[in-house]
């Protein structure tokens, strides 16, 4: 958010990744002005690639705010004729607070909406891994491209990840689902106290319709074939100490 401050960093400076975010701090102005400011200073710096972690199908959800958020930078990169690369990240299935391994430690999966509406995952690592590659590829192939990051098996219902998740840590699962309904109602409510709440609340209605969902064929062709459903639980599920 200092513009002076972006000169100095990027002085001898090829390759800028930004995964900054401010959403989850109440506020989404790093998003916006931020992105903003380091996208001229990469100009400025004649950064060579600027690799951008952005969010699957952020340009058809304009109601979501940090979505949208992306798909203003992702505009304001391509017109600066920055050579970029966008990766796209799905819902992460390893949260900062991870409540799912919390809910399968106590033998429950929480579900959001339904148990159907399928959208797709990520582990923190894995997309971790995929931006590393977008900084360091090796061909300027990978210039100006959109690449998702997703499993190669496609994305999962709720239902299906509860089962997934209890065939790999042979704990049987309930699935506890906050319908549709609900967080319609709650997204009125909700606005005029919390920005991320609405947001988030906002994100998970966006999800019911169905357009959540990673194409993997570049992140393939760039990063390597991507994990399936199955290895990456079963991944997760080692991490938190949920294999039996």
């Amino acid at each position: 958010m200092d513009p002076a401050s972006l000169d100095a960093a990027l002085e001898g400076v090829d390759v800028v990744v930004s995964s900054a975010n401010g959403y989850m701090k109440e506020t989404i102005q790093a998003d916006f002005q931020g992105n903003k400011n380091l996208i001229e200073a990469a100009v400025r710096a004649g950064v060579k690639r600027f690799v951008f972690l952005s969010i699957v199908a952020c340009d058809a959800a304009p109601e979501v705010p940090h979505f949208h958020a992306k798909k203003v930078a992702e505009d304001l990169i391509k017109a600066s004729g920055l050579p970029y690369v966008f990766v796209r990240a799905p819902a992460f299935l390893d949260q900062s607070a991870d409540y799912v391994a919390d809910g399968v430690k106590a033998g429950r999966f929480y579900a959001v909406g339904d148990k159907h509406t399928r959208w797709s995952y990520v582990l923190t690592d894995d997309l971790a891994a995929a931006i590393a590659k977008a900084a360091t590829y090796p061909s300027e192939d990978i210039a100006h491209q959109t690449i998702d990051i997703g499993w190669r098996d496609g994305a999962k219902s709720q239902n299906e990840m509860a089962e997934l998740i209890a065939e790999v840590t042979s704990k049987p699962l309930s699935l506890w689902v906050v319908p549709w309904i609900v967080l319609g109602v709650m997204v009125r409510l909700i606005k005029p106290f919390s920005e991320l709440g609405y947001d988030l609340i906002r994100m998970f209605l966006f999800f019911r319709k169905g357009q959540f969902v990673s194409d993997t064929a570049k992140q393939g062709h760039f990063f390597g074939i991507a994990p399936t459903a199955h290895e990456a639980i079963t991944k997760w599920a080692a991490i938190n100490k949920l294999k039996p």
